[in-house]
């Protein structure tokens, strides 16, 4: 039978549990029946017997990775029937552990939401940081917890929807509440023929060219970027991009979104080009999903500039 999974990971201590509390009195987010609650680590906060009764929920815990396998699951459903699981994921286990572990085919994923203390995130940024990011490009819902007034907002916001560009960002102050969504300015003027990007603002134009598309269609867009070649001559497009670093070196990699031309093209992959494009937003057979187009105005050669590389410091 179709059961929806939610799952809930983050590293230790960073809030998922108390995450779990706050999503299960939501009205409507269970659906009626027992709801089996697999929990994979112990953290500050508990489970209350209270709390249990009260949303019909059945308590497991594993401690071990290997311990979910496809019998493991199958047993799971014929033992406790459930509605609907939630799964508190055990933040040093990788994602691929449970996509691989044989889930049934006939459950799906109803969301995965990631909870990050930010009291701690540029520790674990700067020693943890392959645990810390996997979750967080997988997740539909990031929430940063326990910010103080000085947390950089914009720069992981950026940096996550760099990675992730569909994934909405919650930032909650130390008493819970939430900052207000004040973060999608931007340092170019929309009011120009034109639209030109300085060099260490592409990263934040391909982030909200994602988020925001409404702001830029029917505009021209101009910019420097490496010119990336489709690997057959004959195809009419290319991607003109740039390195971004997300939030270190192990994190650099090439964003662009799929340009098409008409004519010919005198330039070669990894030519460092000033272009003028024009935006458009749909289905692109390139994504396999709607997304960013850009169809060529005018294209010229250029020197590299003098930082290659676009951060979101």
């Amino acid at each position: 039978m179709e059961i929806p999974v939610y799952l809930f990971t983050g590293l230790l201590e960073s809030g998922k549990t108390t995450l779990i509390h706050e999503v299960a009195g939501e009205e409507g987010f269970l659906e009626p029946g027992n709801t089996l609650l697999i929990r994979c680590e112990e953290g500050e906060e508990e489970f209350s017997e209270e709390f249990l009764r009260k949303y019909s929920m059945i308590l497991l815990d594993v401690e071990e990775a290997e311990e979910l396998n496809e019998s493991f699951w199958r047993k799971s459903e014929t033992d406790y029937k459930p509605a609907q699981i939630m799964i508190e994921y055990n933040g040093m286990w990788t994602m691929d552990t449970l996509f691989d572990s044989g889930i049934p085919g006939e459950w799906f994923m109803g969301g995965i939401y990631s909870t990050v203390n930010a009291q701690t995130a540029e520790l674990y940024l700067s020693n943890m940081r392959g645990a810390f990011m996997e979750p967080l490009k997988e997740s539909n819902l990031i929430i940063f917890n326990r910010c103080d007034e000085n947390i950089d907002r914009v720069r992981f916001r950026r940096m996550l929807k760099a990675l992730n560009p569909q994934v909405q960002i919650a930032f909650e102050k130390m008493d819970g509440s939430v900052f207000a969504d004040d973060l999608d300015q931007v340092p170019y003027d929309f009011n120009q023929p034109t639209i030109n990007i300085e060099g260490m603002d592409y990263g934040l134009w391909y982030v909200d060219a994602m988020e925001h598309p409404g702001r830029y269609i029917g505009k021209n867009i101009h910019f420097t970027a490496k010119f990336c070649a489709s690997m057959k001559a004959e195809d009419k497009y290319f991607v003109p991009g740039r390195h971004i670093m997300t939030c270190c070196e192990a994190d650099i990699e090439f964003y662009g979104y799929v340009c098409y031309f008409e004519g010919d093209m005198p330039f070669k992959h990894n030519d460092w080009v000033e272009v003028t494009v024009e935006y458009d937003y749909g289905m692109c057979d390139m994504y396999g999903e709607e997304g960013p187009i850009l169809r060529l105005v005018d294209i010229k050669g250029c020197k590299a500039p003098e930082n290659e590389l676009v951060t979101f410091t």
